[in-house]
């Protein structure tokens, strides 16, 4: 792809990101009150968007987690910030015309990602489908436009070269992943029946195992399992009072991504 029409793609995808972020995470649900509640994450609230007179939808068929329509101050700020790192992806996409090639993989994971919470409820395999395609699309967008790492080579150099982008990229990435595997234990709860505490460690699960390969395959692009980690204090925080299993096992996951943060940069 032309380096200037690249450029154009992915300032506009992460332009339509954020847009469709912040829709998804106010259109089912009430900010005000999710802000002043302490009430368990675990259940997303699905008061309608006030203004629309669509009828109130059950939490059944709201396939869409907690990180995505967030309902504590932690997983809002973390919301917030990647609202904030799309909108800097896009001014740093449209200044930094010098610097390395990027991925196409970057923009189409984009995309999708802005795509995939909208297909979710009515289509739940193919919006999971769409959500795994969108990280996938990303992290291997990232590993190529940063390169592999020789043992004898500076891993700093790549990102250096290529700007901020690949760190802002990276955060997104994240937090898409976090996402994507806490909607598939909503789906495996709702849809499949199993407890509530099991399908959401399934997500941790998937979350910390994927975090970390996804890590070591972009090397020093951290804000990747930052981004992870913040979604899982929000998690820890949210359950300590209801569910000490989910929070032991959002402080295991938070230790193993640190190990592989201090592994990729040193």
């Amino acid at each position: 792809m032309n380096r200037h029409a690249s450029i154009a793609a992915e300032a506009f995808a992460a332009g339509l990101f954020a847009i469709s972020v912040l829709l998804t995470a106010l259109r089912t649900t009430d900010t005000l009150a999710a802000l002043r509640t302490e009430q368990v994450l675990l259940e997303p609230r699905t008061a309608p968007l006030s203004g629309f007179s669509a009828p109130v939808v059950a939490v059944r068929d709201n396939l869409l987690s907690v990180v995505s329509q967030p309902t504590n101050p932690v997983l809002w700020a973390l919301l917030i910030a990647v609202i904030l790192a799309a909108l800097m992806h896009v001014l740093t996409a449209s200044r930094n015309r010098d610097s390395t090639p990027r991925s196409w993989m970057l923009p189409a994971g984009l995309l999708v990602a802005a795509l995939w919470p909208w297909v979710l409820n009515p289509a739940p395999l193919a919006g999971l489908a769409l959500a795994a395609l969108s990280c996938l699309l990303l992290v291997r967008g990232l590993s190529d436009t940063l390169g592999d790492t020789t043992p004898d080579a500076d891993p700093v150099e790549p990102i250096l070269r290529a700007g901020p982008a690949p760190q802002l990229t990276a955060f997104i990435a994240g937090w898409l992943l976090v996402a994507a595997t806490s909607a598939l234990g909503t789906f495996v709860h709702h849809r499949l029946g199993m407890g509530l505490e099991r399908s959401v460690l399934v997500g941790l699960l998937l979350a910390a195992l994927l975090g970390a390969w996804g890590q070591l395959r972009m090397e020093r692009a951290v804000t990747f399992s930052l981004a992870i980690i913040w979604a899982m204090i929000g998690f820890a925080a949210a359950a300590a009072g209801a569910s000490i299993t989910i929070a032991t096992a959002c402080v295991l996951g938070i230790a193993a991504l640190a190990v592989v943060l201090v592994r990729v940069t040193t």
